[in-house]
Formats: C-alpha cells, sequence, structure tokens
C-alpha cells in the first residue's frame, strides 16, 4: 500500500462479542464480530473502511485501539506484537476519535482539552493541539455554540494527544455539511503528510475516493476486498 513504513498490521485478527444465552442469560455464547480480517497500514498513508451499519467497523477500531482484546491473530504496532508491548505503550502509539462524543456546556474547547491533558499528564498544551486542528481562533468558544464541524475538530485534538502514529476515526463525516466535509478531508491530509497513519471509517464510498489512498470493505465482520486506489 501507499505511504512509508507500515505501522499497523493484522493478521487473521478475530474478535467475537460475548451475549447472553438465552433462556440461561447467565451463560454466555460467541455473538457478532469480526473474523480473520488481514491488514496493514503504512505511515503517511490514509485507508478508507467502508461497509454498511452492522458491518463491523467499529468494533475493528475498537480491536485496533485495545478497548477489545482480540481471541485470535496478531496485532503489530510499529513492527511490535501489541500483547509485548502492553497496554499503555500501545495506546501511546495509536488515538481513537469515536463516532459520537457530548461536547457540551459553558466550558471552551482550551478549558476542556486542558483537564483531558492535565489527566494524562501529557507535554502538549491546549493551544498547541487546536493550532493541529485549525482551531486557535475558536478555543475560548463556548462548546454550546460550536457548530457540529468545530466539535469534531475537537474530537480530532483529542485523538491528536501524545502524537500517536496512528489515528482511527470513527464515522468523522457524520453530520458535517459539504464546506466542512471539505475542510475535514484537508485536515485529514495535512496530518497523513506529516507521517500519520490514518483509518477512516465510514459507510460512503463516494466519500471515502475523493481523499483516501486504500480501501478495506467490510461484510458481516468479514474483509471482502482491499487494495489501494492508485
Amino acid at each position: 500500500m501507499s505511504g512509508g513504513e507500515p505501522v499497523l498490521q493484522l493478521s487473521e485478527v478475530t474478535f467475537r462479542y460475548r451475549v447472553p444465552n438465552w433462556p440461561k442469560p447467565w451463560k454466555k455464547r460467541l455473538g457478532a464480530g469480526i473474523h480473520k480480517v488481514n491488514l496493514e497500514v503504512h505511515s503517511g498513508s490514509i485507508l478508507g473502511l467502508i461497509g454498511p451499519n452492522g458491518a463491523g467497523k467499529t468494533t475493528l477500531l475498537h480491536t485496533i485501539a485495545g478497548l477489545h482484546r482480540h481471541d485470535t491473530g496478531d496485532i503489530r504496532l510499529v513492527g511490535q506484537d501489541r500483547e509485548m508491548l502492553g497496554w499503555a505503550n500501545a495506546q501511546r502509539h495509536i488515538g481513537l476519535m469515536p463516532e459520537r462524543v457530548n461536547w457540551s456546556g459553558t466550558s471552551t474547547p482550551r478549558e476542556a482539552l486542558q483537564r483531558i491533558v492535565t489527566m494524562r499528564g501529557e507535554k502538549q498544551t491546549p493551544e498547541e493541539l487546536l493550532e493541529l486542528v485549525g482551531m486557535r481562533s475558536r478555543m475560548d468558544t463556548p462548546l454550546d455554540n460550536m457548530s457540529q464541524g468545530m466539535r469534531q475538530r475537537l474530537s480530532l485534538a483529542c485523538a491528536l494527544l501524545g502524537s500517536p502514529d496512528i489515528l482511527l476515526l470513527d464515522e468523522p463525516m457524520n453530520g458535517l455539511d459539504p464546506v466542512a466535509q471539505a475542510a475535514f478531508r484537508r485536515l485529514l491530509r495535512n496530518l497523513a503528510d506529516s507521517g500519520v497513519a490514518i483509518i477512516v471509517s465510514s459507510h460512503n464510498l463516494q466519500e471515502m475516493e475523493l481523499f483516501v489512498d486504500s480501501l478495506a470493505i467490510l461484510h458481516r465482520g468479514q474483509m471482502v476486498a482491499y487494495g489501494s486506489l492508485n
């Protein structure tokens, strides 16, 4: 795939949810999940993860991020086995932007980020992070007064905390108007050009084709197509 060195490699990765086994709900059975996923993402590249709702996109991103522990297969971050790295070290390589973050209240983006920076003990300042996502002029705007595009940028700033090698973005274009979508695409391309590897999930193939370097298509938890757009 396009880009620099491989920073994320998945080999035959499987994860399945444990769900109640009715009529004995105290017992669990294997439910939906992802099945034998193979994937490689390089520094400086953008991978579009495509699939309908329920295809397993969020599950895959959460498994890569370590929110789900995969059942079988291997996940390697910057050439090292994720399990051998340990939770804390692995998390320093990954930034996750969830699909929905409820930014609300009278606090400002600067104040909200400062709380997160302090909690995590990072050296970056809120001003530096907001500069990265083009929000320096809006850093003192009350959260309640921000547009959806600004809320998404603030979520991205949180994902950039710690300068991760890999960004995982779950449906980041949802709720954005065409102008905000175009601005967000430019922002992601600038981040990729700086060397960050990015995975962006979406259910909109036409949208992804505008800016990603490669595509992976998920259906019912399985990777049914994967390749470069070039």
